[in-house]
């Protein structure tokens, strides 16, 4: 049961300390919380697969331990920060804060309460209703609000949108990973106990109980939500990580980090979602057809449009038409033609089937050349669908068919543009933009079907072209085979897209073999780094743990590297000496929190009052983490002399700087959304490589599968994650077949990522899904402002 607090004092003067003095108060052996520290560390990620009722259960049991202790105790020390919550507010009175102050131990007990209430209930099958209060009954008790009151009002709901925008990303991968774990085929909508909402009901709930003035509620209500927004954060990072060590949906960050904020939730939406975007952005082909016009050597559109109705209509006919009829058995039904099924659709579907046979980057020339005196070096545009789709004039008349137009062409646009792909594999897969085009015109369910065979084939293609620059043998065997497995499609593809089943999986034979050849390669890496962790591997519990500590922060670098090196090695041998669940060790991973938040940027007189106070024992025990595992004294007096001055800094911050922000790490930059930030996909520009902004974050959690170039002077190599290991000490690494492998400590590649001489290449999400992405986030920066 939480402690109760005492009355704090008004606002007291900071006492000098000398942070290299050994005469300071001695160190308090106090167990910060009771929850297992290693836990997620040790996760066997092969469970995935045998996750059941109790598995899940558990797994949620063990998370909502976590959750609870570190939410209840940030909310300790938000309400120990609270004593100048009055102080420059005249309608409340000595006693009245007196009040407020006795009874923060008992908001604590309620709140915990709640806590526990409300995720009992979720687990037992009762879904949330509403909000609290529930809208329905809001009108049932309206009253006249003073002034002060909105005012009041308006603070809380500021702060509750930051609430919601600091953990949006980490909220949506638990909320993906707690349905994963505990489906609910009764509605649509995710229930998570741990979302955000659930956080605010229970500070809301309890803050009305314990106080039910207004005028209460409502400023603590504010500053609670603010001081909790960080650290809930936190442990959001610290949950997912958790869970996706255990295998539950652990490429699911690397998906939402890619997903475009306008694309729906249903897939099935994506048509008329883009329809929407496409009417307020009817340039886009023009602005495509202009840029088109300004490149040297390139055909004009009209040209091509004029180019792609004759070869439609004077081209060779379809296969299907070249099998003798007199081949057929006398018993035989009837050649019947197969377009006849499609209708009105037949005519298009014909002219789509004769351009797919061309060559059309060739034949197009050939054609402007005979009939519209062309320069015989004149190029065709690289994306011709939306010029198909103007050449098939009143063919395509259904504006759901031009629409679907409109969309492959976008997506062919991110396939050209894509830095991921090897450039000879982009020419190539450009090939197909007739077949995926018909195919999506056939069948719309390629838009919200991820298994349908014509998108299957350009993911799995386009997955296998990522690294292929690598290694020349690899890229030689791929382009061969693409380009075998493409002239078939060309040549067989008329209205049935099951066509494409039959070469996605010869290609998936072919990067089977790789990997196998691949993995073949790594064993001695694989089996030396498996090796080093059972050797290291309290070290390596421990490192895990310092490293959910720092999720989400933008922390000092001298913090940081304290924190990675010194106080590890501390933590390690405290865990080796005494075990996890020792006070010793408790009290050491909670110096190491006070440690990150007395370097964040202090505004409110309460939070300069908790430092003050703090600063003594910090000092104290960061002495004696450092003396019981011999740190030279003239590394820990650097430190201690950084110490101070980061101190110093975070005090002196101008009056407003912060405007009940979340606290920021002092000289390190705003740290709002910059776990949530930690990889941008290239959706917005694909032409580049993607952008690093929270390195060490990224690195945790990043998944097998992501691909990054290790860089040098002679040349670049790209490689994929091929294994981490439980603790995640080493990250093993090989290029395609195994030809280069690099094996990286997490807190040396996080360097490197953010220093430069290694890049993220691309994370493991189908090409479609960051193609459509990218198609969105186009699309709605070209709406006029204020369009829907």
């Amino acid at each position: 049961m939480p402690q109760p607090l005492q009355p704090a004092a008004r606002v007291p003067h900071a006492k000098p300390c000398d942070y290299n003095d050994a005469r300071l108060p001695p160190f308090s052996d106090t167990m910060a919380d009771q929850t297992s520290l290693y836990t997620a560390s040790t996760a066997d990620p092969a469970a995935a697969g045998r996750l059941g009722t109790a598995e899940s259960r558990a797994l949620l049991r063990e998370c909502f331990l976590q959750y609870r202790s570190r939410l209840i105790e940030m909310a300790r020390s938000s309400l120990d920060m609270c004593s100048d919550l009055f102080d420059f507010n005249p309608q409340m009175s000595e006693a009245e804060i007196g009040k407020f102050r006795a009874q923060r131990g008992a908001w604590l007990e309620r709140f915990g309460a709640t806590i526990d209430e409300a995720y009992e209930r979720r687990i037992a099958g009762h879904r949330r209703k509403g909000r609290r209060p529930d809208a329905t009954a809001q009108g049932m008790g309206v009253k006249l609000l003073t002034e002060l009151d909105h005012a009041k009002q308006a603070a809380v709901t500021d702060a509750t949108q930051q609430f919601r925008r600091a953990t949006r990303h980490e909220a949506a991968a638990l909320d993906q990973r707690f349905a994963a774990l505990m489906p609910d085929r009764s509605s649509p909508e995710i229930d998570n106990p741990f979302s955000p909402v659930y956080v605010l009901d229970a500070i809301g709930v309890t803050s009305r109980a314990i106080y039910p003035e207004s005028l209460i509620w409502r400023a603590l209500m504010e500053r609670l939500i603010s001081d909790l927004t960080p650290g809930v954060n936190k442990i959001y990072i610290a949950q997912n990580r958790f869970l996706a060590d255990h295998g539950v949906l652990p490429e699911i960050s690397a998906a939402l980090r890619a997903r475009s904020e306008f694309r729906p939730d249903e897939d099935a939406e994506l048509l008329p979602v883009f329809k929407r975007l496409l009417a307020h952005a009817e340039d886009a082909a023009a602005d495509r057809a202009a840029q088109t016009a300004f490149e040297r050597g390139t055909l004009p559109a009209s040209t091509v449009v004029a180019s792609l109705a004759a070869l439609a209509k004077g081209g060779p006919a379809p296969a299907a038409a070249s099998t003798p009829a007199a081949e057929a058995a006398d018993d035989a039904f009837p050649d019947l033609d197969p377009l006849l099924a499609l209708g009105g659709a037949a005519t298009s579907m014909k002219l789509l089937t004769v351009l797919q046979r061309h060559d059309l980057p060739r034949d197009i020339v050939r054609e402007a050349v005979r009939a519209y005196g062309a320069q015989e070096d004149a190029r065709a545009p690289r994306n011709l669908v939306t010029l198909v789709r103007d050449a098939l004039g009143e063919t395509l008349e259904n504006p759901a068919d031009r629409t679907t137009a409109d969309v492959v062409a976008l997506l062919f646009d991110y396939i050209f543009r894509d830095a991921a792909l090897p450039e000879r594999m982009r020419t190539l897969m450009g090939r197909l933009q007739i077949p995926v085009l018909k195919a999506a015109l056939l069948d719309p369910s390629f838009f919200h079907d991820s298994k349908h065979p014509a998108r299957r084939f350009l993911d799995e293609l386009a997955d296998a072209s990522v690294g292929a620059a690598g290694d020349d043998a690899y890229a030689a065997a791929l382009e061969q085979l693409a380009t075998s497995l493409i002239d078939t499609l060309s040549a067989s593809f008329e209205i049935d897209v099951g066509v494409f089943e039959a070469p996605r999986a010869r290609l998936a034979e072919f990067v089977a073999a790789d990997r196998q050849r691949t993995a073949a390669a790594l064993e001695p890496e694989i089996a030396a780094a498996a090796d080093a962790e059972k050797v290291e591997s309290e070290r390596g519990q421990v490192r895990g743990t310092v490293r959910d500590r720092l999720a989400g922060l933008a922390v000092p670098g001298a913090v940081r590297a304290f924190s990675e090196t010194i106080w590890t090695d501390y933590l390690t041998h405290l865990l080796k000496a005494h075990g996890e669940h020792a006070v010793a060790t408790h009290d050491a991973l909670r110096t190491l929190d006070d440690l990150l938040w007395s370097v964040a940027a202090k505004e409110r007189t309460g939070q300069k009052a908790r430092l003050a106070k703090m600063i003594p024992s910090l000092v104290m025990a960061v002495r004696k983490g450092c003396n019981a595992v011999a740190v030279p004294p003239e590394r820990a007096k650097a430190f201690m002399d950084s110490l101070y001055q980061l101190h110093i800094a975070a005090i002196k911050v101008p009056a407003g700087a912060m405007d009940g922000a979340a606290p920021v790490a002092a000289g390190s930059g705003d740290t709002t959304d910059a776990a949530a930030a930690t990889a941008t996909a290239a959706t917005a520009t694909p032409g580049k490589r993607m952008v690093i902004t929270a390195a060490h974050d990224f690195v945790s959690e990043m998944v097998p599968g992501t691909w990054l170039e290790f860089r040098s002077d002679q040349r670049t190599i790209p490689a994929r994650l091929a294994w981490t290991g439980t603790l995640r000490m080493r990250y093993v690494f090989a290029s395609r077949g195994g030809r280069h492998t690099f094996v990286r400590a997490p807190e040396e590649l996080a360097h490197a990522l953010a220093s430069g001489p290694v890049a993220l290449l691309q994370e493991p999400v189908p090409l479609f899904d960051r193609a459509i992405s990218a198609a969105l986030n186009t699309l709605a920066a070209r709406r006029p402002d204020g369009a829907s």
